[in-house]
Order: C-alpha cells, then structure tokens, then sequence
C-alpha cells in the first residue's frame, strides 16, 4: 500500500494524474516558423507509430511550414520533445492496459505524450490531437482543411478516449483512400476477413457443380426433392468438406483471423427429417445452422468462424449457443429506414432478435444498411435515425459493425453520411448535431445554410408523411409526400441559391451540384412515371407529344455533372451513368407518332406478374420504351415461356415490327433464350416474321435490347411474339438454379 502511494503522488507532483497539481505554459510547438521540438519514437517503431509520426509531422508542417524531425529514442532526451508511441522517455506502466485503439494524450513540463493500444490507437491519438487541438479537418477523400499559422501553441493536456466498438466499417469506395480511411477511424473488410470468405460461402466451401450431380443429399432438401439452393447442416460428410477445405484455405491466409461459413443468399433451407427435428428443437432455423458452425469452430479454435443470421436465419434458437470464436453476423435487411428500430413497431420481431442473440453472446458483427440500393442517387433522408440506431445496438451487445452505405462519389450525402457514422461508430453519445454542422460548413463553405434548409426540410417533409422508407425503394414511391412538386421547387429553389453563393468557387460549387444530382434523379425517374402528365417529360400542343426542353436540360446536367465529378454508378447494381443516359434518351424517345402500336390492344399468355406496372398490359403499348429500372414501364414474366399478341384494330400495311427487353442480373433478371415474330390477318394462320436468339451466357449484356423484325408486311392485323424464356439462373450467377425472370416494353410498328 506504501508503493501504492508513493506512485500516486508521483504522478500527481508530475501532473499526469491531475494536472490541477501541475499548472504551466502552453507548449510552444512552433513559434514563428521554427521550433525546438523533434518527434521521438521508438529504435524499433511498429508500423502505426512510423505512420502516426509521420502524420504529425506532415499536419505540423502544412499548418506552419516548420517540418519537425523524426528521430529514435536512442538519441539523447531533450527538453522539448514529442514522444509518440511506447518511447524510453515514458513510464510504461501507465499505459499497460490500454484497449487496440484507445490512445492518452499527456503533456509533462515541456514535453507531449502520444501512446495507444497495439493496434492503431497511436495513431488515432495524432488525429484526435489535430482535430481538436489543432484544428485540422478531413471531410471526405481529397477533401481536407489546414489552418495556417507561423506558431503553434498547445496547452496542457491530460486525457484519453477510445471506442465503444471495436470494429467499424462504413462501407465503399472512400475507404480505398486510406488517409481518409485511418483519419476517420474505420476499418475494411479485407483487414479482418479472409479473401473470398465473407459471407454466403456455403458455396464455395461446397460447390454444387462439383458434388451436386454425384451427392445431391450434401444439399438441402424442400418440397420432396433436393436443391442446390443451401448446404444440408446434418449430413456429416458436408461437415467433413467444410473443415478440409477451410484447413487448405486456412494454410494459404494463416494470418487471417475471421472466415465465415454461411448460407447462401436465399430462402432456402433444409428441412429433411434431421435437419427439421432440430429446427422444431431450437424453434428457428437457425438452430441447425448453428449447431454445424459450432462444430466447424471446434476445430479451429485460433480462429473466429463467422454466420449469418439473416432472413431465415436472422431468429436466435432455443437452447444451442454460439462458440466462444463464433461470430453472429446479424443483419436489419426487412426493416423501414423512416424512424429508428427501437420506435417502429414494424420493426418489433428485429428488436426481439437483436435481444434474443444478446442474451446467447457478445459476438454480434451488426450489418446495417443506410442507402438506397435500387436508386442509390436519389433523396434517402435517413440522417435522423443514424444515431438511435447505433445507440439501440451497442446497448444490445453488437460492437462490430459494418454500415452498408455504399459511400461513392455521387451516391445520396455519401460524404456526410460516412463522416456521421464514422463519429458515431466511434461514440455513440456523440453531439451528432454538432458534427453535422461541422461537416456543412467545411465542405460546402458559404452553401453550407441552403444544403442545411435542404436536409431539415427532407427530413421534415418525411417524418410528417410517415412514408416507409425502402432500401429498394423508387423516388416514385414518395412523389406524392417528400417528393412532391411543391417540395421539389422549394428544394430547387435552396439549391439555385446554394451555388449562387459559391458559383466563383468552383470546387465547393462542384460539391454542391454532386449533391443536387439525387433531386435531379428523383425528378427524371417521377417523370418516367408519369410521362404525358403534369409532372411528366411531355406535354400536349394541337395533338402532338412535344418534349419539355426543361426536362431535356435537367438530364444533360446530371450527365454533365456525373462526367465531371467521376459519378460512375447509379445503384448496387452496377447502372453507370453512360447507360442511365442512354437509356433514358431511349425513354423519352417516346414511339408515338406514325407509330401503330400507339395504345392498341395487348394481350399476354400468361399474364404478366402484377407486381411490376400492376401487370397492366397497356404499359406495352403506352409508346413510352422502358429504361433502366425494371419497376417503371416493364413488365414481368417469372421462370416461363409466354406469348404476347397485339391486335392493330384493323388490317394495316408495315415494315418494322420491335419490341425490347431488360437485363438486371443482380435482380434475376435475363434477357430471353429467343423471341420469335409472327404475323396473321384473321389471328387464325400466322405467318413467321423472324427470330432473334441472344447468344452466350450473358454476364456481359447491354441493359436494355431490342428485337426487330423488317419485311414487307401487307393487310396484316395481329402482331405474335413467341418467348422463350432463360427460366432458370445460370451457373455462374450468386443465386445459380433460382428463377428468372424476363422483361418486355413497347411494342412498336412502323
């Protein structure tokens, strides 16, 4: 207990346990241009403490022109030092419990202390110093701010932070940079997980086009027959497969912590009779899941075998609980984006998982989404529920997460978004309100209060409409609440007066026209949908459909803009804005004039799904050619072959007969096998007017294609298109075996 004392009132008298007991001057780093102090680290620095250093001594640098030197803690201690890292110059023991990223900054007299956990927590404590001390700020990729000053002068400090989570990963192409990435804090997938083994593996750990002709009872078994959908969780040789090939993988990455063994991405799941007794057992699929992924981590207890708990998964079971070194990645795919978890009834049957699985472990990697996958640049106000929701889930055990935000250059507020959730992931207490204003006023300088009134308004406009708001949602959806008219123009109006403020500056006015482009895409797609309507791309003059050139203008600009700013894609699933533009130039050529098709009689067997247009056969002869997005102006046709026939109302002569179809792989959507054209005068005998096989195995297709079939058709009445459908997914995509679907749009006749 003496020690004990003694050392207390050490640290006392040298003001690192209370700087009450130590008062003095302000530490002058550099004073007009020069400076006395050098950055220590130690003879043999880790990889943080070098980068940590070296970032130190860059910010010093940029903010006063004075570039400190780095030297080893071999060289003879000075007066004025700034010792990062575990130095000589430091006691040890106060910092030998210090958590991975946890960091303590300390002044003592003349000198400054940076040290942090073994993983990056020195280096975090260097960009905490220059940010709240110094000034410095990254806002997003190549966007940063230095203040300059000849002097720099720092006053006493003595304080630590670290994380509530331990892993944070906001996901996208920001964190390619890695400045920005170790600035903000976050982490990558490829830093934890092994290569090719984050989630949906059962695949590759057990491919079906090796074993599936051969063992088909190492797969599941639904509806009397076995699938290639999922993996069987009671068959021991599958087990046996799954730990062979993970201990070949394994040799290959031995410094990979994390490898996941979960399902595929479907509904699927066995239930033959073992696998259906323990899921009755555990009361969840998960059950059977769980009990084969325990048994994968026995034999690899060095390691952490990840699993999903997503759809049929996502409920906890009864009784089995997961491993020490299982990890429970668990996903909020179904849930409304409108208000926070905890407060929307709809979301009750998560908020019971999340609870359940909390009360089995603390092992919970939580995957969130929090943009619009479908429409990735359109309006997402969901800014307002970031931090209920974090602050929901660490308070139920998950302390590793993954934010799907999808960051990238164009994507809704994706620079915001990502410096929000890093701040959050970080501490979920946080003043977010503060934080987001920072942000504004950083990166968007004068424009900053108009983008401001923009946000609260959206956010205002949402919350009263109480609409859901949908990760695969369409701005179509809300074209009557937070995207009506009324909105729209006022959300113009703030952004005309946003650039106006900013229009000599032209990187800030870059920056606010990146993030108009999301109210131009909502008002493109509103007006897709509406076409010869008030809110439409056409108007009426002594009947002919005339294009509204504002419109017109609107699409060159965000095509302008997208070039300009390196926008590459559109949605998750890959739409570039080369094809979105092609495309709508397509839609909007509208085939109506000399067109003969315009608003005839369609007829479809079987008939189009009507989840899509409502199955309305009309959509098919509206003279309005369907564009890049399966859920306006198409119409659908699930794993069948099917017939369309047009009636012309009477015998007509023509030449050119067309009609298109869509390609969306990433939604199951396939161009067909073959469209086959005939021709008829009664509708009784048929004449064939040609066939158009789409060739290859369509990895590589154009979103959108067009069948068209020339001759010299004469007194003809009826129009017959033959499809032959893909019906099942091919080999080489995610869903292999699923159902596809076909697409078709407008019918033309020339």
């Amino acid at each position: 207990m003496k020690c004990l004392r003694s050392y207390l009132l050490l640290l006392a008298l040298t003001g690192l346990l209370n700087p009450v007991f130590a008062k003095s001057k302000p530490l002058k780093i550099v004073e007009g241009g020069r400076s006395a102090y050098s950055i220590i680290i130690p003879a043999k620095p880790t990889e943080c403490d070098q980068q940590a250093a070296e970032l130190l001594q860059k910010y010093v640098s940029g903010i006063s022109g004075c570039k400190l030197n780095i030297l080893s803690d071999k060289t003879k201690p000075g007066k004025t030092e700034i010792s990062v890292g575990f130095t000589t110059r430091l006691l040890k023991s106060i910092s030998s419990s210090l958590e991975p990223d946890e960091f303590r900054i300390i002044t003592q007299g003349r000198k400054l202390f940076i040290i942090g956990g073994n993983h990056k927590g020195t280096y975090y404590g260097v960009v905490d110093l220059l940010e709240k001390r110094l000034g410095c700020r990254i806002y997003a990729p190549g966007v940063e701010y230095i203040p300059q000053n000849s002097s720099i002068l720092l006053q006493e400090v003595n304080y630590s932070d670290k994380p509530v989570n331990m892993l944070r990963i906001v996901h996208g192409t920001f964190n390619d940079d890695k400045s920005y990435k170790e600035w903000m804090r976050l982490d990558n997938i490829n830093e934890v997980f092994a290569d090719r083994f984050y989630v949906h593996t059962f695949n590759r750990l057990v491919p079906w086009e090796t074993y599936f002709s051969s063992h088909p009872e190492y797969y599941a078994y639904m509806n009397g027959k076995r699938i290639i959908d999922q993996l069987c969780m009671t068959n021991p040789d599958v087990l046996k497969l799954v730990i062979d090939r993970l201990t070949e993988e394994m040799a290959k990455q031995p410094g990979k912590k994390v490898w996941s063994v979960s399902q595929n991405d479907n509904f699927s799941y066995c239930q033959c009779d073992n696998c259906k007794a323990i899921i009755a057992e555990e009361g969840a699929p998960s059950g059977a899941l769980l009990r084969f992924v325990n048994q994968v981590a026995a034999k690899f207890p060095d390691k952490i075998i990840s699993t999903l708990a997503y759809q049929f998964s996502r409920s906890a079971p009864k009784t089995t609980k997961p491993a020490d070194n299982v990890q429970i990645m668990l996903c909020t795919i179904e849930l409304n984006r409108s208000k926070s978890i905890e407060s929307d009834s709809t979301s009750r049957s998560f908020v019971k998982d999340i609870t359940d699985w909390g009360k089995l472990t603390r092992n919970i990697y939580l995957w969130d989404y929090t943009v619009d996958f479908a429409n990735s640049v359109t309006p997402f106000p969901n800014l307002h529920v970031l931090q209920p929701n974090i602050q929901f889930l660490t308070r139920n055990g998950a302390y590793q997460h993954f934010q799907q935000t999808n960051t990238m250059k164009g994507n809704e507020m994706s620079e915001l978004k990502a410096y929000m959730l890093a701040r959050l992931l970080w501490n979920p207490d946080v003043n977010i309100d503060s934080v987001k204003s920072v942000f504004l006023r950083g990166y968007y300088a004068e424009a900053a209060p108009f983008i401001r009134q923009y946000l609260d308004r959206l956010e205002s406009e949402l919350i009263k409409s109480g609409d859901w708001l949908d990760i695969y949602g369409s701005p179509v959806h809300h074209e009557k609440s937070f995207l009506s008219a009324e909105n729209t123009d006022a959300y113009n109006h703030l952004f005309d007066q946003a650039e106006a403020v900013v229009n000599n500056r032209s990187e800030v006015l870059q920056r606010v026209k990146v993030s108009r482009l999301p109210l131009e895409y909502a008002t493109m797609e509103i007006g897709k949908n509406d076409m010869f309507g008030p809110r439409g791309w056409y108007t009426e003059q002594n009947g002919r459909f005339v294009l509204k050139p504002k419109m017109k203008a609107i699409l060159e600009d965000f095509y302008t803009t997208s070039k300009n700013n390196g926008v590459k894609y559109l949605n998750e699933s890959g739409l570039t804005v080369e094809s979105y533009y092609n495309a709508t130039l397509r839609f909007i050529d509208v085939q109506v004039d000399d067109n003969m098709a315009f608003r005839r009689k369609a007829t479809a067997v079987p008939e189009p799904s009507r989840k899509y247009s409502s199955g309305n056969m009309d959509v098919i002869t509206n003279g309005v050619q369907g564009a890049d997005s399966y859920k306006v102006h198409w119409l659908g046709w699930e794993g069948e072959d099917f017939q369309v026939t047009l009636d012309l109302g009477n015998c007509l002569d023509f030449h050119s007969i067309s009609i298109g179809s869509l390609w969306d792989p990433k939604s199951w959507i396939l161009h067909p096998e073959c469209v086959t054209c005939m021709v008829s005068s009664d509708g009784i005998t048929w004449e064939h007017a040609g066939t158009e096989a789409v060739t290859g195995d369509q990895k590589k297709e154009s979103v959108t294609r067009n069948y068209t079939f020339t001759g010299d058709f004469r007194n003809k009445r009826y129009i017959r298109y033959y499809i032959t459908g893909t019906k099942k997914l091919p080999s080489w995509h995610p869903s292999a075996g699923g159902l596809s679907w076909v697409f078709l749009d407008e019918i033309v006749v020339k």
